[in-house]
């Protein structure tokens, strides 16, 4: 979830635009692709229907009048010849079904309709296999217009470069529409941070416009000729330039292994989805999106970046900051930075610089009792260093002893001892002195740095009040330690 909300954090009103354009142009090939497809499977199955009520009432009782054999042939055949009446009476969803229907209806009309005849009082010529041809193209051109997957697309033997403002919303296959759906956005995505949204969107559709013109060129030649007369969809040319853009850069540290990969992996899946899947006229636009890969790699290395906004300037600097920061030890750079304290404290000191060498020794005392783990050594010099008389520091008594506690619980023994002492002998108030005095004896005692002084710390705590819990707790070290 977390990743998720890293990533969504991460997009801008360009990328949500982009999404819905692609969703929006997969539902229009959804619903134009498959519309006369699910429109055919109803009529077949009208077909079926009204074929069995009529084989039942009709059929079945005119063969046996007649004598023929009523088996499951003979229904297949008869099925077979009901369902080439409907489909040719031009009921087909099917739009190259009913093609092929207009074709044999063009060919009736040619021949003995009046086709010839016509032609010959428009031209003043007999019309040759050609000229039929030719006006045979004209009528099915006519026909297939009506529908939107052949109104939309490119022909090129029609040469209407008009549509090529509306064939990139069309593709020839879902592998096609699922390959540029994915490396679109991808690319898309990539590109608009380094070129900005409006460059990005205005060369895509610079190249789905022109490799229109490409494939027209393309299919003049010998080599792809045959698939002059074709429909051309999709935006393959385009998609292979921004791929190419996204894989390349002018650092090469900008573009990482797996964008490059996944850029080249586009390009290759296009590739094989038109070489393969598609239909003839994909074949030249396998081709195309070859060299305008490289020219987009070109692109990518030569096109100047986007100046960055305010707010994307301080984020980046931010973002390096944290990186700095991430690859830094930073508890080895506080544990120099104290020591550098102690250093300036003391020499502070030496120069007369009480008040400089005050804040210093506070700061840097402060951050050694902190430290994980503790260093017992530089504790214990600093420590008997400040209690020194001849360092002429004002620190409260209630600091010393503060310290000393910290540094009692944290089991550097021999530096409590030192700043407990200190602060003992600064402290006024008989409450705080008497619970010093204890402190000190139990660590004493305790430890055996000098048993004999620590009984006689807790000897005073008795004799300054021997009734309270305080008094009770000395007696019990008092009894242990002479036992």
């Amino acid at each position: 979830m977390h990743g998720i909300r890293k990533f969504t954090r991460r997009l801008r009103i360009h990328h949500y635009v982009a999404f819905a354009a692609i969703l929006a142009i997969g539902i229009f090939n959804a619903v134009t692709a498959l519309a006369p497809v699910f429109q055919q499977r109803e009529l077949e199955k009208n077909i079926a229907l009204s074929f069995e009520k009529w084989w039942q009432e009709e059929g079945v009782p005119r063969f046996k009048t007649i004598g023929l054999p009523v088996n499951d042939s003979a229904r297949a055949v008869e099925f077979e010849q009901y369902r080439e009446r409907v489909l040719s009476a031009g009921k087909s969803f099917d739009v190259e079904e009913r093609l092929k229907s207009k074709r044999k209806e063009f060919r009736e009309w040619w021949e003995i309709g009046g086709g010839k005849e016509e032609y010959i009082a428009e031209h003043g010529t007999y019309p040759k296999e050609a000229q039929f041809e030719k006006e045979l193209y004209k009528f099915l051109k006519s026909y297939r217009d009506q529908f939107p997957r052949y109104a939309m697309a490119f022909i090129p033997k029609d040469g209407e470069y008009g549509r090529l403002l509306t064939s990139w919303l069309l593709f020839p296959s879902w592998a096609s529409f699922i390959v540029f759906a994915i490396f679109f956005l991808f690319a898309f995505a990539k590109l608009c941070d380094r070129w900005g949204v409006i460059i990005t969107t205005a060369s895509f559709f610079a190249l789905a416009l022109f490799g229109g013109c490409v494939i027209d060129v393309l299919t003049s030649t010998s080599f792809f000729k045959p698939y002059v007369t074709e429909r051309y969809m999709g935006a393959s040319i385009a998609l292979a330039f921004l791929l190419g853009a996204t894989a390349f850069d002018s650092d090469k540290a900008n573009v990482s292994k797996l964008v490059r990969g996944t850029a080249i992996s586009g390009l290759v899946l296009d590739f094989a989805a038109n070489w393969f899947v598609n239909p003839g006229i994909f074949a030249p636009v396998a081709f195309a999106s070859v060299p305008f890969f490289a020219l987009g790699a070109l692109a990518g290395i030569k096109m100047p970046k986007r100046r960055k906004s305010l707010s994307e300037q301080r984020k980046d600097a931010l973002e390096t900051r944290m990186q700095r920061t991430a690859q830094r030890n930073i508890p080895a750079e506080r544990r120099t930075k104290t020591r550098e304290k102690i250093d300036e404290g003391f020499s502070a000191a030496q120069r007369g610089n009480f008040d400089t060498a005050k804040v210093c020794l506070h700061q840097a005392m402060t951050a050694l009792l902190q430290e994980q783990p503790l260093d017992h050594e530089t504790l214990k010099k600093t420590a008997e260093r400040m209690v020194n008389p001849n360092l002429y520091i004002d620190v409260p008594s209630t600091q010393w002893l503060e310290w000393g506690g910290t540094a009692k619980s944290r089991g550097c023994i021999e530096a409590a001892l030192s700043l407990l002492e200190k602060g003992l002998a600064l402290e006024k108030d008989p409450k705080i002195a008497r619970r010093a005095l204890y402190t000190i004896g139990e660590i004493r005692i305790r430890y055996g740095i000098e048993p004999e002084e620590g009984r006689q710390r807790l000897e005073k705590v008795i004799e300054l009040d021997d009734k309270d819990l305080l008094a009770t707790q000395a007696k019990k070290l008092l009894g242990k330690a002479n036992s």
